[in-house]
């Protein structure tokens, strides 16, 4: 899994993604843009810095995992032809 430290790992894990779902973290600034990856698939989440102040670093970044994996079990949508992910949205914002 890549662009991971042991804690948010750990949160993957707990989700249960398919097995053919790949989970990466990318900061941006103070943000974080959580993506589900699969075979030409795939959907993009950002985690703003306002909502893990609201609702706690930990239960925002679980949340949002979530989402990602609701949008994974029912399929994720295909790449773009420009190879951008469809971006959701967090509930929320």
């Amino acid at each position: 899994m890549r662009g991971m430290d042991d804690a948010f790992a750990h949160q993957v894990e707990l989700v249960h993604f398919p097995a053919n779902v790949q989970i990466s973290r990318h900061p941006l600034g103070a943000d974080f843009l959580l993506r589900a990856e699969g075979k030409g698939t795939g959907a993009e989440l950002l985690l703003t810095q306002g909502a893990m102040k609201m609702y706690g670093e930990g239960p925002s970044t679980s949340m949002a995992l979530t989402v990602l994996k609701e949008v994974a079990q029912r399929g994720l949508p295909p790449r773009a032809a420009d190879g951008t992910f469809e971006r959701l949205v967090f509930p929320g914002d």
